[in-house]
């Protein structure tokens, strides 16, 4: 039997579609098409641009810990197998080519510190508050249970991470928090001794679906933008791409060629806000799922100057894999 649609009048504000048998209803055609943006690869199929500007600076390897070790002795027993990797496994020249920093928990900060290879450098996994900023730009103390960037500098603290997807998304961390956060990082100390600074980046899927992947990126750029004063503290900041459907299980990962595109198109935009020589003292690094097998994948690309690494981190053989195949680029 076949079996024939009639579509009765829709009323909406300013239009009116007319009672017309066969007729398909302009609402039907919306929800027809958001499903078809859904399906849409998230992943560019555009060729992916070449930078003008040649980095010459080390690769940057950072692991972040985030919460998965809780115990002292975890922490001792991870340290020891670094200490293993860095000073036997690792060649003169491979310890040359690449920057290695690991972020523990705030309470380890002090005793990874202390045990830790000298060679290999320290940062935390944040400063301040998730909510409001604290210290000089918010009055005369900081808020209670506050970390300030002085408190991390005397604990040995080189670097901080800022900006991660799980403090924007999940604590709603801000922009111009984040931006505020950089600037008091910066300047603790005389200034020139301050922290330096891993900045993370990155677009949600519905911003990708919906073209609005470069222009979220461009945005949470100015926030560093805004709060880097002098030329020079550009050669303490390390941009990390993350992009966030591309992380966790069943996400699809971004392929190298995207990657290259998205970081190209973020060197251009500070080489056009800053100037070529913040372009290039600027770090600009991949973060999303980097593992021992594709990690040699990244690395070669030509604006891809490290990593930040999560759970590959945790196990030396897995960062050794990784830690070789920028050194060998």
């Amino acid at each position: 039997m076949q079996i024939q649609l009639q579509y009765s009048c829709i009323r909406m504000p300013y239009c009116r579609f007319p009672k017309r048998r066969g007729a398909i209803p302009f609402l039907f055609l919306l929800l027809l098409l958001q499903g078809l943006l859904v399906l849409l690869p998230i992943v560019s199929s555009s060729s992916p641009p070449t930078s003008t500007i040649v980095p010459q600076k080390k690769h940057f390897l950072s692991c972040n810990w985030k919460g998965s070790l809780e115990t002292t002795n975890e922490v001792d027993s991870l340290v020891d197998d670094l200490n293993r990797m860095w000073r036997h496994q690792l060649t003169p020249a491979q310890k040359e080519a690449v920057l290695l920093c690991v972020h523990p928990p705030y309470c380890f900060l002090d005793r990874v510190r202390s045990k830790l290879d000298s060679a290999i450098e320290v940062g935390s996994q944040n400063v301040l508050d998730a909510t409001a900023p604290s210290g000089p730009l918010s009055g005369p103390s900081p808020n209670t249970g506050s970390i300030t960037p002085k408190m991390l500098k005397a604990v040995g603290c080189d670097w901080v991470l800022l900006g991660h997807s799980d403090r924007r998304n999940n604590l709603g961390e801000t922009d111009p928090l984040i931006g505020d956060k950089i600037r008091q990082s910066l300047d603790v100390g005389d200034g020139k001794d301050g922290l330096k600074v891993t900045l993370t980046i990155g677009e949600l899927a519905w911003q990708r679906r919906w073209g609005r992947a470069l222009p979220t990126l461009r945005k949470q750029l100015n926030a560093l933008i805004q709060n880097v004063h002098h030329p020079d503290e550009w050669d303490r900041i390390v941009v990390a791409y993350e992009p966030v459907w591309a992380v966790g299980d069943g996400a699809v990962p971004c392929s190298p060629q995207e990657a290259q595109r998205v970081h190209a198109a973020l060197r251009a935009f500070l080489t056009k806000q800053v100037g070529a020589e913040a372009a290039q003292k600027c770090r600009f690094v991949y973060t999303g799922s980097v593992n021992e097998d594709n990690a040699a994948a990244y690395a070669p690309l030509q604006d891809v100057q490290g990593f930040v690494v999560g759970r590959a981190g945790l196990d030396t053989t897995k960062l050794r894999s990784i830690l070789v195949a920028l050194a060998e680029n």
